[in-house]
């Protein structure tokens, strides 16, 4: 049933929980999946519609985590059907004829060379009852949803919740191992164990064999001899490369591939002898830097920002967006340092990218 009117904005609060619970997942700015290319695709073929994707709504966009039929990877919020969707997350929203709808008719996908007519959107509401986006079909021609083909809609939007939960105890789970593994036993023999340590870390099975900076083997081997005095400072970094997916789609994963590689030489260039640098993932690294304070840290990240984005041989202009966050060794909980780093991160690529974000600033 096609629904005339909007139901009003959530409320400020409710708002601020909704992105909340979306920004616990990670899924925003992440690289492709299959298992959500997958659903898009079902949702295309069970409607019949030559476009469908899966978006997430933040503060002021729609993301695209899968599309099919549909160019970029986001639009402005105030102009997405899905941003009015999520506002009744009990129900799929069908507008037959856009072009007619007294709320959507002006908008420019509809006025403009998309020429939208019709739109399905099931909402995908995680646990605790926050839409966090939808799984929808588009179509350039007026049409109608047929019953069994909502019903198909809502399941697969079930299905994407299903997938974000076992994502999110995936990389939960991985960084829990990291910070069990970075933040050891023995502190009052950190020196010279970390020589040592970095000894055997110069073996193939303990790098990153793209970049050169430390994998998962090697963080178990820092875990044997690495250690943070007591009472120091130390400060985590975590930079990820800004729209690394636009480099993949036009260029190729070969290429994608040489930049993840040249931002692990600047990074092992930039780091001193006692730091950690890792590949935590995909686009994404991890920098530990002990005794050090956070303005030293803030030198170090924005020269490896700055360098990086001089690079001659990247094969489009490419920028680094950074989070940092500082504690004390023994007093400060590491998994908190590392949610702050992560938060000013999100930070960084809200305010526009292409900068080093500190969660005191």
């Amino acid at each position: 049933m096609e629904q005339p009117a909007a139901p009003p904005p959530l409320p400020a609060e409710a708002e601020q929980a909704r992105i909340d619970a979306l920004r616990r997942y990670r899924i925003l700015d992440s690289l492709p999946e299959q298992a959500y290319d997958d659903i898009v695709a079902l949702a295309r073929q069970v409607c019949g519609t030559p476009q469908a994707v899966m978006t997430f709504i933040d503060e002021e966009r729609q993301w695209f985590k899968a599309a099919e039929g549909i160019e970029g990877e986001e639009t402005e919020r105030r102009i997405a059907f899905c941003d009015i969707a999520i506002r009744r997350p009990d129900q799929v929203m069908v507008v037959e004829d856009a072009s007619r709808h007294p709320l959507f008719k002006d908008y420019p996908q509809v006025t403009g060379p998309d020429h939208l007519r019709f739109y399905a959107g099931a909402p995908m509401v995680a646990p605790g009852g926050h839409a966090l986006g939808t799984v929808c079909v588009v179509d350039v021609e007026p049409r109608k949803l047929l019953p069994e083909q909502e019903n198909a809609l809502r399941a697969l939007a079930r299905l994407a919740v299903q997938l974000l939960e076992l994502r999110r105890g995936h990389l939960d789970s991985q960084r829990q191992l990291a910070e069990r593994e970075l933040f050891t036993r023995d502190l009052l023999r950190y020196q010279q164990q970390l020589e040592r340590a970095n000894t055997e870390l110069a073996a193939e099975a303990s790098t990153d064999a793209l970049t050169g900076l430390l994998n998962r083997t090697g963080l178990e081997k820092v875990q044997q001899a690495q250690s943070l005095v007591p009472d120091t400072p130390y400060t985590v970094a975590v930079l990820d490369i800004d729209y690394f997916k636009r480099i993949n789609d036009t260029h190729g994963h070969a290429a994608g591939d040489e930049v993840l590689r040249l931002l692990g030489e600047e990074i092992a260039r930039a780091v001193r002898g006692g730091d950690i640098a890792v590949r935590y993932g995909g686009e994404e690294f991890l920098v530990i830097m002990p005794g050090t304070p956070l303005a030293g840290a803030r030198t170090v990240v924005e020269r490896i920002r700055a360098e990086f984005a001089a690079r001659n041989e990247l094969p489009m202009p490419v920028t680094l967006s950074a989070g940092l966050a500082t504690g004390l060794a023994g007093r400060d909980d590491p998994e908190a340092i590392f949610q702050r780093a992560d938060q000013a991160l999100y930070q960084a690529k809200r305010r526009g990218r292409n900068r080093v974000q500190a969660a005191e600033d």
